[in-house]
């Protein structure tokens, strides 16, 4: 019992001394597919996008820090799939998916300077469809017709499944999740420069990692922080 009413002790004593601070955040990313399993062949390649959000951190007495953010990404990643012989049927697909992301994780700054400090990160991100366009051009090789080609832009259709309720075919899963690495430079507690590794852990195509075809995405983005309101934690804070 006096273990567990000290334990209680000390954490009662972290969070009277923890802090929050605020931030809002935007900057660019770049994405890039990868085909972990597939019915053909699959070449993914990448392309660059956009971000903007606003996040809280809760700042604890031993250094350590929680962090939870939504934002908005924009995000352009392409693929050329082709059947099993290679030039059967060849098409090449341009994704903008438009996400909102929910990252959350834990931190730690190393202070380099009374006014510097050295950041890294580690947690997940969760990623729901809301919008964006896919393009798909495709051809056809037969043996007696000749060859056709065909040409397609639609909206996004998100979905666990291969079909969703107005029966056109899902291009997207609703969520995608994705483990997060990261590191940045803090200056007076006020503004940050951040970048942050993200590598796909769920299938991006409806069905999940039971689908036919597995493609995963791996991203990196670049964030400018302004932490509201500044120096958002006291130097009491021992680290």
């Amino acid at each position: 019992m006096k273990y567990l009413l000290l334990l209680l002790g000390l954490f009662i004593t972290a969070a009277l001394h923890a802090q929050f601070g605020f931030y809002a955040e935007g900057g660019g990313n770049y994405t890039a597919l990868r085909a972990t399993r597939s019915k053909g062949i699959v070449d993914g390649k990448g392309g660059y996008g956009w971000q903007a959000g606003i996040g809280t951190e809760y700042h604890t007495q031993f250094g350590y820090f929680l962090y939870l953010s939504m934002d908005l990404a924009d995000q352009t990643f392409k693929k050329d799939s082709s059947s099993a012989d290679g030039h059967t049927a060849v098409s090449n697909y341009t994704y903008k998916p438009l996400f909102l992301n929910f990252p959350f994780g834990i931190g730690y700054q190393f202070d380099l300077t009374q006014t510097v400090g050295f950041r890294v990160y580690g947690g997940i991100n969760t990623q729901v469809g809301i919008g964006g366009n896919v393009t798909r051009n495709s051809s056809y090789t037969f043996d007696s017709t000749g060859s056709h080609t065909s040409y397609d832009k639609h909206k996004i259709h998100y979905g666990r499944s291969v079909q969703v309720a107005n029966e056109f075919q899902s291009d997207v899963n609703n969520t995608v999740w994705g483990l997060t690495i990261g590191a940045g430079l803090n200056f007076s507690k006020s503004v940050e420069v951040a970048v942050f590794y993200q590598e796909g852990l769920t299938n991006i195509l409806p069905g999940g990692d039971a689908a036919q075809e597995v493609n995963k995405l791996r991203s990196v983005s670049l964030n400018l922080k302004f932490y509201f309101p500044k120096n958002f934690y006291s130097k009491e804070i021992k680290r």
